[in-house]
């Protein structure tokens, strides 16, 4: 991560990125079918450097999306929204 943008600081990135990576791992131990396709063609059960780079990417998108706003849910309810509708676009 070096040079790495953070648009609303490393504190806000940091839980940020630690909510993507819950709703991943929800999705992903979702029974066959439930998840979207290209996301449970992407993962197995295990952690992969293209798991890793998806959170990171969706973490930033998220965050530069967000700069600025005020939250109207908590951070989880916003990032799960989120994270399922970038899924649906892969």
């Amino acid at each position: 991560m070096d040079n790495h943008h953070f648009p609303n600081g490393f504190s806000s990135w940091q839980k940020t990125h630690f909510e993507v990576v819950e709703v991943l791992v929800y999705i992903r131990n979702l029974e066959e079918g439930k998840t979207p396709k290209p996301f449970s063609e992407l993962i197995d059960k295990s952690a992969t450097e293209e798991l890793y780079q998806l959170a990171i990417r969706l973490t930033d998108k998220y965050e530069e999306e967000t700069q600025g706003k005020k939250r109207e849910r908590t951070l989880f309810d916003e990032i799960e929204e989120f994270v399922w509708q970038e899924l649906n676009k892969i």
